[in-house]
This record gives structure tokens, C-alpha cells and sequence, in this order.
């Protein structure tokens, strides 16, 4: 965030935008409350327009509720969405090239349309029909719903999931179930000189040059190890003199993974200088978790581990193994994966090789009963109970 500042100290911008996802819950904590407010504060302080509009994890009320005292310091952020946007000109005095067209003589008008759901739309009575039949439709609505001067220079500000004719935009593992929610044509945006976008993590243009989504400022998973991060910083000159540039902020952190079996990456971690420099994910090969072994790596990688991972790629010996044993191949495989999953995110440790050896054998045993799951304990056969009690009690042969 400082050397965001910085960034705004150099080029002088007559507004910065966030568009969205201000905070990551709808009631954010303490902390993040007051690293919001010190950027509020410090762009006040140079004089820059602030423009900010709620996205689909914040809450519209909560993040615009002293909007009347934040607008005498030229912050403007967005609330509930109505049948009027939010507008704001801001006057360009320095910026504009004495021979640009007039189109920017009067300023450049933003328009704030927070994350749109098809039922709030429905409420503001906008359509005939009780509720737009999707969200390319209620964005539509809304839009042409607004009085908007396309003489002159225009910005729109909005959060949602934008495709170029049927083209999604590339996600991050992280974001991966946004899927075909909420999806919006860029086309309904044609009335808008530039379009900045929120509410997918990777900078990249939608359909055209101006239609943009920023990306965020940090990484949110080890999918975007190998991509930049940067600021996008427009220069609006006129209607049809828009230039894009990336100006990139170097981060505190940067992601880097480790791969090997256990013993591989405690050497790796010890060999390690300025751990503390990088956000590290360790990728755990080997048939089987040794017991502690996430215990073992956090006490060589310390705090810079984020988490870590198994490698699932199985070799054909392996998957060989797991179909003589009476596994649906792939299909039952999947399934402890998905349980091995679930036990890390919930326990915060990985299964050891008893426990794995536990789901593998119930997994087994499920197979034999078809796709229903019993339904009750007189169901199990006695030798099921038996198989599961002396793995608890010796561990796996």
C-alpha cells in the first residue's frame, strides 16, 4: 500500500479507482477496516478523486455509510445500487493535450455501478417482467436506464463477470468457481468510453483495449506464481486518444513452490536463504505422508509456509496396485483426494499413513456396496468393522 502511494506521488493521477472486493467478507475485520481507511486518508491528502465501488463479497451498506462526509474530501464510493448511478465529473485542469477534442473540456464523468444481482434489479422496477431472465440482462437494464452524455468522455466502474462474445476471462485456481455465474457480455458497455473492471484477479482486457479488468495488487494463490502484478495506470486524452499503461509495484513476498518427498524438502528448506522474502507451497511426493510431516516442514520453512500440497500424479505401477485392491480406479481415487483435501483444510495437518490407509480401506469397501451408501451400522458387514479396527489398532501392513 505505501508504495502505492508512492505510485500516486509520481504520476499525479487526477483519480484512482478500486473497483470492488474492498475487504473479503461482508463484515471485514478490524484490521483490514483500518488499512482501508489510511489509503482513504492519504489519497484525501494529495487531493486525488477517489472512486470505489462494493463488490459481490462486500456489503453496500457497511462501505458507503459516511458517504456524505466522504464526498466533501472527493471519495465517492458506491451503495446500494438504485435506478440512478452514482455519477461524478471530475475536471481535468492539467492532463488533457491542448489540441485534444472538446469532449474532455468539461472533465471526465465516472459512472459507479456496485455488483449487480438480477433480484435487486427486479426491485428497482427497471423491467416489466418480475426479474431480468439474467445478469447481462439486469446489467442492460440498469445501464440504459441512465442519462449518459456520449459527447462527452465517460467511465464506468463496475464488478462483475465480463466475457467477449462467449470469451471467459483467464481465472486463478483461486477463483475458479466463479464459473458461468453472473456472466456479462462487454457489449453492454459500448456507451462507455473505458470500463474498469473488478472481480477477477488477472489484468486483462475484455473484447476491447478499454474494457479492463486491473487485477489485484497481490497474489491469492500459487496459480499466479509466474504472472506480474502491476497497477494500470489510463491517460484519457479524449474519446479516442485512451492510452494504457502497466506500472509495476514491486511486492514484499514473492511465491515460489518446493517439490520433493519429505526428506527432499527439509534439505531444501534449510538450504533456503530469506525465507522470510517469500510465500513458499511445498508440493509432497512419495506414496505415503510420513506422521509430523507438516509439523517437520513448518519448523524448517517457518511462517513463510503457506501450505502444502500432495503430488497426486500416480505412476501406472501405482494405479495398477489400487485397481487390484478392489478401487473403481480413478473414480475412488478421486474420492480420498478430495477427502485428504477436506481433513487439511479442516485440521490444518495432512493424513499420515494410518489414516490414509483408513479411507483407502473405507473407500474399498464403499465400492462393494454399489453407488448407495449404507444407510445404517447393521448394514456393515462384521469383517468390514474388523478390517477398520485392526488398522486403528497396528496401523497398515
Amino acid at each position: 500500500m505505501e508504495q502505492f502511494l508512492q505510485a500516486a506521488d509520481r504520476f499525479r493521477p487526477d483519480a484512482v479507482v478500486i473497483a470492488g472486493d474492498i475487504y473479503d467478507r461482508r463484515v471485514p475485520g478490524t484490521d483490514a477496516m483500518k488499512l482501508f481507511g489510511h489509503m482513504l486518508t492519504k489519497l484525501a491528502g494529495r487531493g486525488i478523486y477517489v472512486f470505489v465501488i462494493p463488490g459481490n463479497h462486500d456489503s453496500a451498506v457497511r462501505v458507503s455509510h459516511v458517504n456524505e462526509l466522504l464526498e466533501s474530501h472527493h471519495i465517492y464510493i458506491a451503495g446500494e445500487p438504485g435506478k440512478k448511478l452514482m455519477h461524478v465529473t471530475v475536471p481535468i485542469l492539467n492532463h488533457a493535450m491542448p489540441e485534444a477534442a472538446s469532449d474532455t473540456s468539461h472533465g471526465v464523468t465516472f459512472w459507479l455501478m456496485p455488483y449487480l444481482f438480477p433480484r435487486a434489479v427486479a426491485d428497482l422496477g427497471l423491467l416489466d417482467e418480475e426479474a431480468p431472465s439474467s445478469y447481462d440482462e439486469a446489467v442492460r437494464a440498469v445501464l440504459s436506464a441512465q442519462e449518459i452524455d456520449t459527447d462527452t468522455c465517460n467511465v464506468l466502474v463496475a464488478h462483475q463477470n465480463v466475457l467477449a462474445h462467449g470469451m471467459k476471462p483467464e481465472h486463478s485456481e483461486s477463483e475458479t468457481i466463479i464459473g458461468g455465474i453472473g456472466e456479462i457480455d462487454y457489449t453492454a458497455f459500448d456507451a462507455f468510453d473505458y470500463v474498469a473492471l473488478g472481480h477477477i484477479h488477472n489484468a486483462q482486457k475484455m473484447g476491447r483495449e478499454t474494457v479492463r479488468y486491473s487485477g489485484c495488487p497481490l497474489y491469492y494463490d500459487f496459480s499466479e506464481m509466474n504472472r506480474s502484478k502491476d497497477l494500470t495506470l489510463v491517460t484519457i486524452n479524449s474519446k479516442t486518444d485512451i492510452s494504457i499503461e502497466k506500472v509495476e509495484i514491486p511486492l514484499l513476498h514473492r511465491l515460489i513452490q518446493k517439490s520433493g518427498t519429505l526428506e527432499e524438502l527439509l534439505v531444501q528448506g534449510v538450504q533456503l536463504r530469506d525465507k522470510d522474502k517469500y510465500y513458499i507451497q511445498c508440493i509432497l511426493t512419495g506414496k505415503h505422508v510420513p506422521p509430523r510431516a507438516l509439523e517437520q516442514l513448518r519448523e524448517v520453512y517457518g511462517d513463510s509456509l503457506i501450505n502444502v500440497k500432495r503430488d497426486t500424479e500416480l505412476s501406472g505401477e501405482q494405479l495398477a496396485e489400487n485397481a487390484s485392491s478392489g478401487l473403481k480406479g480413478q473414480a475412488a481415487l478421486s474420492l480420498e483426494e478430495q477427502f485428504g483435501a477436506f481433513f487439511h483444510d479442516q485440521m490444518d495437518e495432512l493424513l499420515d499413513e494410518c489414516q490414509e490407509a483408513l479411507v483407502r480401506k473405507i473407500v474399498e469397501q464403499q465400492s462393494r456396496q454399489g453407488s448407495d451408501y449404507v444407510q445404517k451400522a447393521s448394514d456393515v458387514p462384521e469383517s468390514d468393522s474388523q478390517e477398520l479396527i485392526d488398522i486403528l489398532r497396528h496401523g497398515p501392513d
